[in-house]
């Protein structure tokens, strides 16, 4: 017997001979439980599952009737057998009507006691297998009407006929709706060798598959977005997103593809490449000939990137830096900083950025972000905040004054995310504590940037990258705020001239001495000495 038992009965009696009888009949539950009335059995009902209740008809405050009417609107699949000593017909009536199992009267024989059981567990088994069925049933629906919206989606993408792209479209516009807005395709294709070599194998595409839909589908994005199944190629699907702007279609795309990208490889081990369609009108052929011209360039310039059709004049080029992104991608593995800065200036060196256009600086970009979330240590990418940099912020764009201060962002974004948990360059840092204990003792020189990158080995935007890491300034305010304080020494402490003075600490022009110690600390060098020689 594996259903659960309360034996509901204000005489201790009834109910350990109920007990004994279940035992003897083989008809023992998984568990059993009692109660002496009807508010014990209500709280074992709301802490126990409980298939059967065998409950007197008779128990204190509250009958059984009312028991049961209480019992039967919260747990609606319970199964209830009535135990009497009276054969009154009206009590009979209302349990039929409460739809009860059985009545039994007192005393009952073991052959009626099994009976009522046996059928009550019966009936269960019969609500179950009918509750299974509408399931299935269910899921086998569902699962026609994806299929047939997969098959539209494939269809509409592959014709070009207007009177077949008219029959496709309406199962299709009335799920994905794309009046008034622009429609991109993205051709997501799994990479067979990066799942066959993690843990999955060939014949688990279709789980690798579900996982992205499921993980697509639950991504937060301000565009409109379907996921349908490749037809034609197991190892493909078909995105389609819609925005109502044509610009912003694109920066999303690139927000959301990325965020798939990096959930997949970091959670599933599971390598994807996406080519994309250009913003058109409306889903037709012309979004999947584009999609899979795109999706070619992973043959050239390699897999796990997002390849755009607007992009392919410029991918396609003699002279784009594929070698150079290779080396990079090397660089940040290794951790080799100096090379990384060295290799970002020549990438986007103002000869490049002049040989091509803006566009450029967009795909590089987003070429070095893809680099980054596959070689970046997993606690960064972990970290949401983190991720916010790395996926394809285009906003940032707008706050670049020149090509400087682009290199110099990325390059520090790059430091931050090799850099976490782990101190990649110790040598350089120990460089910068001797470029500090220098500047000290040489403070009254004229000490150019230059100078101390070549004396400590370090390029000059190393030096300043790690100098300002490790003192929260940069090296020419460092140097500025100790000429500051070794003048007010000699203010208080000497009588020296402001001429004289501004010469020690590496002032030649004591006019301008004048007006960097004023801007400094709020006074003239002569107020400074007054203020400070009377306290």
């Amino acid at each position: 017997m594996e259903r659960n038992i309360l034996i509901a009965d204000d005489e201790k009696l009834i109910r350990d001979g109920i007990k004994a009888r279940l035992e003897y009949l083989e008809l023992m539950p998984p568990a059993l439980y009692e109660a002496e009335n009807a508010e014990q059995a209500m709280e074992i009902l709301k802490e126990h599952e409980v298939d059967i209740v065998i409950t007197d008809i008779r128990m204190g405050k509250i009958d059984g009737l009312s028991f049961i009417n209480q019992v039967r609107p919260l747990y609606p699949n319970i199964q209830f057998i009535i135990l009497s000593g009276y054969a009154e017909f009206e009590y009979a009536e209302q349990a039929i009507q409460l739809g009860v199992k059985a009545y039994l009267l007192k005393p009952i024989s073991n052959d009626s006691l099994k009976k009522a059981v046996e059928e009550a567990a019966a009936k269960l088994a019969e609500m179950e297998d009918l509750k299974r069925t509408v399931s299935e049933g269910n899921r086998s629906i569902a699962e026609r009407r994806r299929l047939l919206f997969d098959r539209s989606v494939n269809n509409l993408l592959r014709t070009d006929s207007p009177l077949w792209q008219t029959e496709y479209s309406k199962l299709v516009y009335q799920e994905f709706s794309v009046k008034n807005k622009w429609v991109m395709l993205a051709l997501i294709n799994i990479d067979v060798e990066s799942y066959e070599q993690g843990s999955f194998a060939y014949r688990d595409i279709e789980l690798v598959k579900f996982s992205i839909r499921n993980v697509y589908s639950e991504l937060v994005s301000q565009c409109d977005k379907i996921i349908v199944s490749n037809l034609a190629n197991m190892n493909q699907l078909f995105a389609l997103i819609s925005h109502s702007n044509k610009n912003q279609l694109r920066i999303e795309a690139e927000k959301l593809f990325t965020s798939l990208s990096n959930h997949m490889r970091r959670k599933l081990k599971v390598s994807l490449t996406f080519g994309f369609s250009s913003a058109l009108p409306e889903i037709s052929a012309e979004c999947h000939k584009e999609a899979q011209e795109a999706l070619l360039q992973r043959i050239i310039h390699g897999k796990s990137n997002l390849y755009f059709y607007d992009d392919i004049r410029i991918l396609s080029a003699d002279q784009f830096p594929a070698s150079e992104l290779h080396m990079l991608h090397q660089y940040i593995e290794r951790r080799d900083a100096g090379n990384i800065e060295f290799l970002i200036n020549d990438i986007f060196s103002d000869e490049n950025i002049k040989r091509y256009n803006a566009a450029y600086i967009r795909i590089i970009w987003a070429r070095i972000i893809n680099i980054l979330l596959n070689a970046a240590n997993p606690v960064f990418t972990n970290d949401s905040k983190n991720m916010e940099k790395l996926i394809l912020n285009f906003d940032i764009f707008d706050t670049f004054q020149s090509m400087d201060e682009l290199r110099s962002y990325l390059y520090m974004l790059v430091l931050d995310c090799i850099q976490v948990n782990a101190d990649i360059d110790i040598n350089a840092r120990n460089k910068i504590k001797m470029g500090i204990k220098y500047i000290k003792d040489n403070y009254n020189r004229d000490i150019a940037i230059n100078e101390l990158a070549e004396k400590f080995a370090i390029s000059p935007n190393y030096f300043s990258t790690i100098f300002k890491k490790e003192t929260g300034q940069t090296t020419v305010n460092f140097i500025k705020e100790l000429r500051i304080k070794k003048a007010c020494e000699y203010l208080v402490s000497s009588d020296k001239s402001i001429v004289d003075i501004s010469k020690e600490v590496g002032y030649e022009d004591s006019q301008y001495f004048f007006r960097v110690f004023k801007k400094a600390t709020g006074l003239t060098p002569l107020e400074y000495r007054r203020t400070h020689r009377k306290q």
